[in-house]
């Protein structure tokens, strides 16, 4: 009886942990996708990275912004950024705004391979999913 309990014990504690281990390994990534048209313009693809990713509510955020344009970066060029609720498309923080010349390498000439950085404080509250715009 005894050897059976202690079977049924590592049974169902192994089954347990099996069963936990797929939410542990699950990564999820932010996934940023082409901008709709306005005015009849598709605005360009351009790589945008996250780290961390994904982001951590009340936690520093730094998107990793690189591509090539075909229109000239100037110095009064600027990054905007805001995290929103994609069920209703309002925003749950401010905007964020940082000239996109910064640091060196300015301007950059159309059809130039660019790299920017833009650090921003993720809002207390994030609500499951959130967008970033």
């Amino acid at each position: 009886m005894k050897r059976n309990l202690t079977f049924v014990f590592f049974l169902l504690f192994t089954l347990s942990v099996i069963k936990a281990f797929p939410h542990q390994l699950k990564k999820r990534s932010t996934a940023f996708v082409l901008c709709p048209p306005k005015d009849g313009t598709t605005p360009p693809l351009i790589s945008v990275e996250l780290v961390p990713d994904p982001v951590l509510p009340g936690q520093n955020a730094v998107f990793v912004v690189s591509g090539t344009l075909e229109e000239d970066i100037i110095s009064s060029t600027q990054l905007v950024s805001y995290y929103s609720n994609p069920d209703n498309s309002r925003s749950v923080s401010d905007n964020f705004t940082q000239y996109f010349c910064g640091g060196s390498g300015c301007p950059f000439k159309a059809n130039t391979q660019f790299t920017s950085y833009m650090s921003t404080t993720a809002p207390e509250i994030l609500t499951v999913p959130y967008g970033i715009v």
